[in-house]
């Protein structure tokens, strides 16, 4: 069977590094197939598996282009394509061969108000719906994006299955003190300290943080807030929250930060903060478990079922309960103990060999099962 990923957006942050961890755990598992991996030109050696039954096609088609509807049929057809998977949620509308789209979520439709352009919402949802629907099969990343796909788009739930995707390779525990210092001293963090990843969206919560540490600081709690990751448009705003909260002497904001740097804050956290409100997985969370930081999550979304037992848990709609939850993790020994070795168990359910062994086992259902019939999208 010659297999087809479309790569382009490798280079993105996020669905770049699952495409990449996926990809690479497949091409090393599933030896007797050929495979095509489609990326753009620039990043051409994404991936690291050489071998002679990969071949790397550079396309130029931007996503969301009409380019690519054009493009991607035709080098499907030109190499004999048998199945095709997209790791982000684009397909051709014009199919020469099954197709497995991952949709990881379904954040600006449930979340429309993250998505600013009137226009951008438009052909995402557009987008989104010609990809459920036309596809073969659906990948998913939780039990919660798999209700949230069959509540929005209307899908029928046994064309989705849902694979865990796991942590990166690079996340573990750094114990290096000059390196933690290092880092330490780069970002201004002089004492213990309170760490949240991610970029900023309304969704995930930045402004519930914010007052939640306020409430901890109230109550006795000795920490840095260190907010890492771009904020972009966001950091203004929160800057001036965080001076009318009267924490901003408190609060670090390391802007981007390469995944060493971020592997060594999170090691030395004494407390990881997850107080989205929306998330269809939540990568965060196992990241902070693979580098022993204990976690305060919100209970809603897909959060509870990523991170188990292994978090402690709080209303992250209401910043005196949350900061109750940071304070008891912050200064509780015995149960900060208790949580780095919850969320050490925790990881070993999940791993990218198990999800490469059953992404090809969905190719290999939707070969098979080729939905014939026409579908409406709607």
């Amino acid at each position: 069977m010659r297999i087809a990923f479309d790569l382009r957006r490798i280079q993105n942050p996020g669905i770049g590094r699952y495409m990449k961890c996926l990809v690479e755990e497949i091409l090393k598992q599933e030896l007797d197939n050929d495979y095509l991996l489609i990326l753009a030109p620039e990043a051409s050696d994404a991936i690291g598996v050489q071998s002679a039954n990969v071949t790397r096609v550079l396309s130029r088609s931007p996503y969301y282009s009409v380019r690519e509807q054009i493009e991607l049929p035709r080098i499907l057809r030109e190499y004999k394509v048998d199945l095709l998977h997209s790791p982000h949620f684009v397909l051709p509308l014009i199919r020469p061969c099954p197709t497995v789209v991952t949709i990881h979520d379904v954040v600006y439709i449930a979340c429309a108000q993250d998505l600013q352009s009137q226009l951008g919402k438009f052909y995402y949802t557009a987008m989104m719906r010609a990809s459920a629907h036309l596809s073969t099969r659906i990948i998913t990343d939780s039990v919660f994006s798999k209700n949230e796909i069959i509540r929005y788009l209307h899908i029928d739930p046994d064309k989705i299955t849902v694979i865990y995707p796991a942590v990166d390779a690079a996340f573990g525990r750094i114990s290096d003190v000059r390196v933690l210092d290092a880092v330490r001293s780069e970002y201004g963090i002089d004492r213990d300290y309170i760490l949240y990843a991610g970029i900023y969206k309304g969704r995930k919560n930045h402004a519930g943080l914010f007052r939640a540490f306020q409430h901890f600081l109230s109550n006795g709690g000795d920490a840095q807030l260190v907010v890492a990751g771009p904020m972009n448009e966001g950091e203004p705003p929160l800057q001036k929250l965080a001076k009318q909260l009267g924490i901003s002497e408190r609060v670090v904001f390391t802007g981007f930060i390469t995944d060493s740097k971020l592997c060594a804050l999170y090691s030395a956290a004494r407390v990881y903060a997850c107080p989205s409100l929306y998330e269809g997985f939540g990568f965060t969370i196992l990241e902070a478990m693979a580098c022993d930081a204990p976690v305060v999550c919100s209970e809603e979304a897909s959060l509870p079922e990523v991170a188990g037992d292994a978090a402690l848990y709080a209303n992250p709609r209401n910043a005196e309960s949350f900061a109750a939850a940071l304070y008891q993790l912050f200064t509780d020994d015995s149960l900060h103990r208790d949580m780095i070795e919850r969320g050490r168990r925790n990881l070993r359910q999940f791993s990218w060999r198990q999800a490469a062994t059953r992404s090809f086992a969905t190719y290999d259902d939707a070969v098979r099962n080729m939905t014939r019939q026409p579908v409406a999208i709607g």
